[in-house]
């Protein structure tokens, strides 16, 4: 049986406290809980007892995370919806009565365009929970296709009613 042993990248820094790991980096730092122990030599990472599979991989993501980043692009589709940043807060217009206000959260950073906004972050599982919410005040219409859509998604109409 090998030894599962973690490179880390130039510039990444891994500690652990109490079974809380954390990574930090240039794009910023993701925190998660753990039962397993770290100990590192130089760039090498080895916990024990060994990560399960689901820890193995919340630990790679942090490391692409805060090396690189995860974006998420999410568009409108639809007449009259749109966003605006106040503060810490996003206010949606999306059809209905009142606007929808959301706190964004303290990992992610927003970039807004017209018909897009940019969801920027190093922690995936955050990034993926925030834009889920969002998603959910309008979910894509399977007869018009309105609604708030990820960058690349395609939605397929359904046939309206036959006179």
């Amino acid at each position: 049986m090998t030894i599962p042993v973690f490179r880390l990248p130039i510039g990444v820094k891994c500690s652990s406290n109490n079974g809380k790991i954390s990574v930090s980096g240039s794009k910023g730092v993701v925190i998660f809980y753990s039962v397993s122990n770290l100990y590192r030599k130089g760039n090498m990472v080895l916990f024990l007892p060994y990560l399960t599979s689901y820890e193995s991989s919340l630990f790679t993501q942090a490391i692409f995370g805060v090396v690189l980043g995860y974006t998420i692009e999410l568009k409108f589709k639809g007449i009259g919806y749109r966003v605006r940043k106040d503060g810490k807060k996003l206010i949606f217009s999306l059809g209905y009565s009142k606007p929808v206000i959301l706190a964004i959260p303290d990992d992610i950073s927003v970039n807004l365009g017209k018909k897009t906004f940019l969801l920027i972050s190093a922690n995936l599982g955050v990034l993926q929970n925030f834009a889920s919410c969002i998603r959910r005040y309008r979910y894509p219409d399977s007869y018009k296709g309105a609604g708030v859509l990820y960058e690349n998604e395609i939605i397929v109409c359904k046939e309206g009613k036959k006179t």
